[in-house]
């Protein structure tokens, strides 16, 4: 509860709860339960997300630059540490309980860390009267917009979830407490005025559109949320003209498809230079890719082949976690990336698990224009919550198996 409380607010110190964590597990001798791990097919598939990790490792065999290799393995460590300390929980564990605690507490983290921005934004305004304090990097001091927002995306699945569901019906003042707290984020999202968070956004309410109509036959509701979604997406472009202003720059950049000067670099022209070279460098080591240690080298390397200047003194990275696996890692570390997603994506398709394919997609859509795996606020997020959902939805569904043949 602590490490989801803490992720939207201040990223540096989540390696301190994960060492209590970890202390914690090897107090509770946990550890003698790995063997446990390989004789149970689910403790196996959840373990098996540590797949990526150990490809990491084995492609500091053929790396140059041991340093930043060894950097890099350090800051992708939760991508073996969650799914070992999940895979070894105790089966009569109280997962119901633990799920319902983490949400309430990431939400609260949301709600705190997002506040505290205001806040801030507020004095600064009182000083200068600029109302740009209220957007953007300028808003998000400590959190990447892209990060914040892929948070918020979460929270707002969360809390749909439980206002849409069936089951167990919520009392009204806790309905529109939820309901509340979901347009408050996704109000912030639009402040935030990440291009990824906002698609994110709406891509999430066309899901929720589509549960209400297809999966619980609310009909009435699914179209009343439909014109909901349509007058907030219409507001948010038409009364914030930061958060629309960076769409018509991308609108302008595409359909141009021209490099600007250096001055004036938006990040979509940015995000395309990078994404050249890029491809460029899996062009050359399109099997085995160039070693954990030597992504960034071969990236910096293209750039100045290229002459984008700007990018190489930013010293980029890849901007896509695909490309940037390919990269390091050859086919087979992009392919098991996508086989991290898309099988576990499937499996909640099929047992209808709203939170955790929402989950997945919104992270997927996130990595596309970013390499969240290279940083500590995208390994965390994804590591932890990808084993509490993958691991616990089993978990809980063997017990609801169970009581039905009782």
């Amino acid at each position: 509860m602590a490490l989801v409380f803490f992720m939207p607010i201040y990223a540096k110190i989540l390696p301190s709860i994960i060492f209590l964590m970890v202390l914690n597990w090897i107090i509770e001798a946990k550890f003698k339960k790995i063997p446990a791990i390989f004789s149970e097919r689910h403790r196996i598939l959840t373990f098996s997300f540590a797949a990526l990790y150990v490809l990491y490792l084995i492609g500091m065999l053929y790396s140059k630059n041991m340093d930043y290799g060894l950097f890099d393995l350090e800051i992708k460590f939760s991508l073996i540490l969650f799914p070992l300390i999940f895979a070894t929980v105790d089966r009569d564990f109280p997962f119901q309980k633990l799920i319902i605690n983490v949400f309430k507490a990431f939400i609260a983290g949301c709600m705190t860390g997002t506040l505290i921005l205001f806040a801030i934004a507020l004095y600064s305004y009182i000083g200068s009267r600029n109302p740009a304090v209220f957007f953007y990097t300028t808003f998000s001091k400590f959190i990447h917009v892209s990060y914040l927002s892929m948070y918020l995306n979460l929270a707002v699945s969360i809390l749909a979830y439980y206002l849409i569901r069936k089951e167990h019906p919520l009392t009204n003042k806790i309905r529109i407490l939820l309901a509340v707290l979901a347009i408050y984020f996704s109000f912030v999202i639009f402040l935030l005025s990440s291009k990824a968070g906002i698609f994110s956004l709406l891509f999430l309410s066309l899901m929720i559109i589509l549960y209400l109509l297809f999966i619980n036959k609310q009909i009435s509701k699914g179209l009343l949320f439909l014109c909901l979604v349509m007058i907030t997406f219409y507001a948010g472009f038409r009364f914030l003209p930061t958060t629309a202003g960076r769409f018509k720059k991308t609108e302008s950049v595409l359909s141009e498809q021209k490099i600007t000067s250096p001055e004036n670099m938006e990040s979509n022209s940015e995000r395309l230079d990078v994404w050249k070279a890029g491809i460029e460098v899996i062009r050359k080591h399109p099997v085995f890719g160039v070693g954990t240690g030597d992504v960034k080298d071969a990236l910096l390397s293209e750039y100045l082949k290229e002459n984008k200047l700007f990018v190489y003194n930013m010293r980029l990275n890849a901007l896509n976690q695909f490309f940037q696996t390919y990269i390091a890692l050859g086919i087979l570390g992009a392919l098991l990336l996508i086989f991290m997603l898309v099988l576990p994506g499937w499996l909640a398709i099929r047992r209808i698990h709203f939170i955790y394919f929402s989950f997945l997609a919104v992270f997927t859509l996130n990595i596309l224009v970013e390499s969240m795996l290279e940083v500590q606020a995208g390994v965390v997020y994804y590591a932890f919550f990808n084993s509490l959902f993958f691991f616990g939805w089993k978990i809980l569904a063997d017990r609801s198996a169970d009581k039905e043949i009782a």
